[in-house]
């Protein structure tokens, strides 16, 4: 029984899918979806949408990162609302490896399943250590739907 859902986004194209996805089942279920978005503090790594939305030359400060990844989170609760008015929808936001992060949060709060984007957008180095929605695949100890 699916009774908890978790999505990840990171404010792209696909994890926009893959939100629909996790709305349309926890409908299906009557579930409850709670809707994360991860970042990585500048130390742990590139962060290439913050450059589009600071400007080129404009340093990115933790109080500005952590509020550019709120606006993420805030206009997926306000689609996901909008899309599936009846369904209790929570949202989180955590700092640090995506991949880490998404599991953790999954294991401490007990989701039934995760609901992730194939590919989004994160730092250079994933291609060197495999996507997030694949590390999350191998560690999760719950079922985890990749969306494309």
């Amino acid at each position: 029984m699916i009774s908890n859902v978790l999505v990840a986004i990171d404010g792209s194209e696909n994890s926009a899918k893959a939100l629909d996805f996790a709305l349309d089942l926890a409908e299906k279920y009557a579930a409850k979806v709670s809707i994360l978005n991860v970042f990585e503090s500048p130390a742990m790594g590139v962060i290439p949408q913050a450059a589009g939305y600071f400007g080129d030359n404009m340093p990115v400060f933790a109080g500005e990162l952590t509020k550019f990844h709120e606006e993420i989170l805030a206009k997926a609760l306000n689609r996901a609302k909008e899309i599936k008015p009846n369904l209790e929808i929570s949202t989180a936001l955590r700092d640090g490896d995506p991949a880490v992060e998404i599991v953790a949060m999954a294991k401490d709060e007990g989701f039934d399943v995760i609901v992730v984007a194939h590919r989004g957008v994160g730092r250079v180095s994933k291609v060197l250590l495999g996507s997030v929605s694949e590390k999350v695949a191998r560690l999760a100890s719950c079922p985890v739907i990749i969306v494309r």
